[in-house]
């Protein structure tokens, strides 16, 4: 809306990438209560849903039929499967969930050279794309994959985005992989430019798009999904006239819970120090208790919560138990009905 306002641009001009369809549906809700109904010719999606509107409009240059399919999780075991099957693979050594993960891995570091993987894998991943072409279809990784493809094969097709979007806005940076990095490279036009984001009052109109980006390096925990947190530490040199704004006032938190993660995160090598605070006060002290095992520890978490209910007065609905793995579920349910 900002951006609108101050730089007289056009919501066709904006390309806004979240992480969840939820999140996506949300900030167009909050879009229009403040532009009005012209916030629906915004691009306000998840990185995939704008691969999609991409590939659809334009895939056939890549081989990709506009009316092409694409699997889901369900969908693809089934085609390893049959991979597997056809060239003799061992699928109780080799399960297509873990062929698939690592396939996925490749996908999200765009490795498609068959040469640079180990040849069982290898084999299995270009029979699977071979596969999966036949049938015109793609997986999810293959969406921003493909999309990567297009705009590096196709110059007159990655104009046209580059014309279209002006300012792109990326949320959840940190959980960006090395796939989606190139993407918001490719589309901002930053390297066909040969030059990097140029000042304000330009922004937008000539060379590379606008690119800001939100994200808490701290916050990483997608890793094993491919998440690369090097994007989001490295931003600065890899857009060298970028502004970093500090966002440090937290108004979820007390004070005492963010001194504590704080002095946690402060261990970790390579991270951008900030000093999150609230308004909201210090709170009450945080209570940690160390039991020798998970029927102890789930008896005391219950007797906490009588304690609550009766000194305090706190409602059973007003409270809440947080686990790690779903195995520790177990415990917990034991000792809260044990407990009445």
């Amino acid at each position: 809306a900002w951006i609108l306002t101050q730089f007289g641009a056009w919501p066709s001009q904006i390309l806004a990438i979240t992480f969840t369809n939820k999140a996506a549906a949300e900030m167009r809700e909050r879009l229009e209560g403040l532009i009005g109904p012209v916030a629906q010719r915004m691009w306000v999606s998840t990185f995939h849903s704008a691969c999609v509107r991409i590939l659809r409009r334009d895939g056939q240059s890549i081989g990709l039929a506009s009316g092409f399919s694409i699997y889901d999780t369900a969908d693809c075991e089934r085609l390893v499967k049959l991979v597997g099957a056809d060239l003799n693979i061992d699928l109780k050594r080799y399960t297509p969930r873990a062929i698939l993960s690592r396939i996925s891995d490749y996908k999200n570091s765009l490795i498609g050279n068959f040469g640079d993987i180990e040849v069982l894998y290898s084999v299995i991943y270009a029979e699977y794309q071979h596969r999966l072409a036949m049938a015109n279809a793609v997986d999810f990784d293959d969406l921003i994959g493909r999309t990567v493809e297009l705009l590096r094969t196709q110059p007159q097709i990655a104009d046209y985005y580059r014309h279209k979007f002006r300012y792109i806005l990326v949320d959840e940076y940190q959980d960006t992989n090395h796939a989606q990095y190139e993407l918001i490279r490719e589309l901002a036009g930053v390297d066909a430019a040969g030059q990097v984001v140029q000042d304000a009052p330009s922004a937008g109109r000539a060379g590379p798009a606008w690119i800001t980006v939100v994200g808490d390096s701290d916050q990483s925990i997608y890793a094993f999904r491919g998440a690369d947190i090097r994007n989001i530490q490295d931003f600065e040199q890899d857009f060298p006239n970028a502004k970093t704004i500090m966002l440090e006032q937290n108004y979820r938190s007390t004070q005492t819970i963010l001194d504590a993660a704080n002095a946690v995160i402060a261990n970790n090598q390579g991270r951008k120090p900030k000093k999150l605070w609230t308004a909201l006060g210090s709170g009450d002290p945080i209570v940690g208790y160390a039991a020798d095992n998970a029927e102890q520890e789930a008896a005391w978490i219950a007797g906490e919560i009588a304690r609550v209910r009766a000194e305090e007065g706190t409602p059973y609905s007003d409270m809440a138990i947080m686990y790690r793995a779903n195995a520790q579920s177990r415990a917990l349910e034991g000792a809260l009905v044990h407990a009445g």
